[in-house]
């Protein structure tokens, strides 16, 4: 799914033989743009009959389909992992000039750079702890932990990656501001630690004091530009 954000967001829909299954769930950014795209599945005889140039690929495909791509020349372009909004905006140029259109990826980080710029500084001076349904939280060294930087957070965890954070040690803990991810997932919810009783009372206090922010799934499933798109959004969330 990563890797169907870098080909629809630069490439023309002509040149979209195929997209995977997941192209048009929730947590897709594009996934209006996926709409009458061909959603392929993921097999060597698939991709050879349809000939492409390249295929953009983040972890998918097994080392058998990776070769027997390779040695009929087609272009595999291998989509790095970024954790924070420099690295993010040097990977959708080289992404775009790999798939032969630069000004494409030159185009989209000149719109995360702008977005950046018109991010407000809305946690200054204000701690924000990170929590998802399935009880994980996130540190300062992570691609959530720049989302919240770049809004002038400091984030509330002392560990400085993704950790898992009991109903127990969660209610006892305190922040200015708390950040949900993928809460409003139905299937995410089922049966997780995130619906502590408790949990969920905290939760909804402090959403109803203005000190709650939902983060968008889709610029959480994926590291990449457009989540900068999204921060002004966050940031109105708080009263």
């Amino acid at each position: 799914m990563c890797a169907d954000q870098y080909a629809l967001g630069l490439l023309p829909r002509e040149n979209l033989l195929g997209i995977s299954k997941r192209s048009r769930h929730t947590d897709s950014y594009f996934q209006q743009r996926a709409a009458g795209v061909p959603q392929r599945p993921l097999s060597l005889e698939t991709l050879l009959m349809l000939k492409p140039d390249a295929v953009i690929r983040t972890w998918g495909g097994d080392l058998k389909l990776l070769s027997g791509l390779e040695a009929r020349g087609i272009k595999i372009i291998q989509i790095n992992e970024v954790s924070d909004f420099s690295q993010a905006g040097d990977e959708v140029v080289r992404v775009g000039e790999m798939l032969g259109v630069p000004q494409a990826g030159r185009s989209q980080r000149q719109a995360m750079q702008k977005a950046l710029k018109g991010a407000e500084a809305t946690g200054k001076g204000r701690r924000v702890l990170y929590y998802t349904p399935s009880a994980w939280s996130a540190g300062p060294e992570t691609w959530v932990g720049e989302i919240f930087k770049t809004l002038g957070f400091t984030m509330a965890s002392e560990q400085a990656s993704y950790h898992y954070l009991s109903p127990e040690v969660f209610i006892r803990q305190s922040a200015d501001v708390y950040a949900l991810g993928f809460y409003a997932d139905a299937y995410a919810m089922r049966r997780v630690p995130g619906r502590h009783p408790l949990v969920r009372k905290k939760l909804e206090t402090a959403k109803a004091a203005g000190k709650q922010i939902t983060v968008p799934s889709a610029v959480l499933a994926c590291s990449a530009w457009y989540g900068a798109f999204e921060l002004k959004g966050m940031a109105s969330q708080l009263k």
